[in-house]
């Protein structure tokens, strides 16, 4: 479908004989096999679709959930600046998943289907990353995309497979981290005040579980060993985390190569948390006050991010 200044594709990758997974390419239309351009790689967050992303509207919904393009439609964003935009569906997920048909809105059913996923030895993030890295294995045939210049942008949950993604993909230029950052066995270690009935609220959806992952590691080693790949966390956390990584990056000589912000509710240093360690027994609430994060600002930051590729790309631009 033609737009302005670019055109909307949308393709179908079979990680598994039978398994349709859609997903839309936005190319500008000096994209070319002989004027390639950068490529942003996006994943939504929690239920988000792939239309949203890039400023479409859902032909299956009725009513769709947001006013397009809506805060977060990154993809839409990039291409206008010239960028080739892949926006994938995450597992479960609008064309992906079945839920929304009987909801007539955005309303999708990842519980089920990561349970299911766990009890045949996957995960949801697993098969998630499968299907993504199918996708961009096809990106990095195109003829119109810088292979040198491939980018993932993760909102949120997208965080996550853009994580796998990266540590997979050496050949990755940069990468967007659209959330807050945080410990997440430290989250469920410290959330465990108990509510009115007695029960202890579960730190997160079940998927975001990884049998053996808090053995290993945690969210914040996975960011730092992407250095010396460039980086930006856009949604704060605790600095005590961003220390953490920027000493990674200082390490393989490469300290500007990561970027973060605080959200302006802690963007003062004394509106924020900076012990070593969260106290137990918080509420979900509780955890995001120590955590230095604000839920209510939760959304793509363009502002931030948009100027940070572009000197980034230049500067690569320059140096070949």
């Amino acid at each position: 479908m033609p737009r302005e200044h670019y055109r909307v594709e949308k393709w179908e990758a079979y990680p598994f004989p039978g398994a349709a997974v859609p997903f839309l390419v936005l190319l500008p239309n000096n994209a070319s096999d002989k004027n390639p351009v950068p490529v942003l790689f996006c994943i939504p967050g929690s239920d988000q679709t792939k239309e949203e992303l890039a400023g479409e509207t859902s032909p299956d919904l009725d009513q769709p959930s947001v006013q397009q393009p809506g805060n977060n439609a990154m993809a839409f964003h990039y291409v206008r600046q010239g960028w080739a935009a892949i926006v994938v569906d995450n597992a479960g997920t609008g064309e992906e998943g079945d839920a929304e048909h009987a909801a007539g809105r955005s309303s999708h059913d990842y519980e089920n289907l990561a349970r299911f996923l766990l009890e045949m030895d996957w995960s949801w993030l697993g098969y998630t990353s499968y299907a993504d890295q199918c996708i961009l294995d096809w990106v990095k045939t195109r003829p119109w995309a810088q292979k040198n210049h491939i980018i993932l942008s993760g909102f949120s949950l997208g965080t996550e497979p853009m994580m796998v993604l990266g540590s997979l993909n050496p050949d990755i230029f940069a990468f967007v981290y659209n959330d807050f950052l945080c410990r997440t066995l430290e989250r469920a270690k410290t959330m465990t005040m108990p509510n009115g009935r007695g029960v202890r609220s579960a730190p997160n959806s079940i998927r975001h579980l990884i049998p053996g992952f808090w053995k290993q590691f945690d969210f914040p080693d996975i960011v730092a060993a992407l250095a010396p790949r460039p980086v930006i966390c856009t949604e704060g956390g605790l600095d005590r985390d961003f220390q953490l990584i920027s000493a990674a990056y200082r390490m393989v000589g490469a300290p500007d190569h990561f970027q973060y912000h605080h959200q302006p509710r802690f963007a003062d240093p004394a509106q924020r948390w900076h012990g070593s360690q969260l106290p137990a027994g918080l509420d979900r609430d509780a955890f995001f006050r120590f955590a230095n994060v604000d839920p209510r600002n939760h959304f793509f930051k363009k502002d931030l991010v948009i100027p940070w590729l572009k000197t980034l790309l230049d500067k690569s631009d320059n140096k070949n």
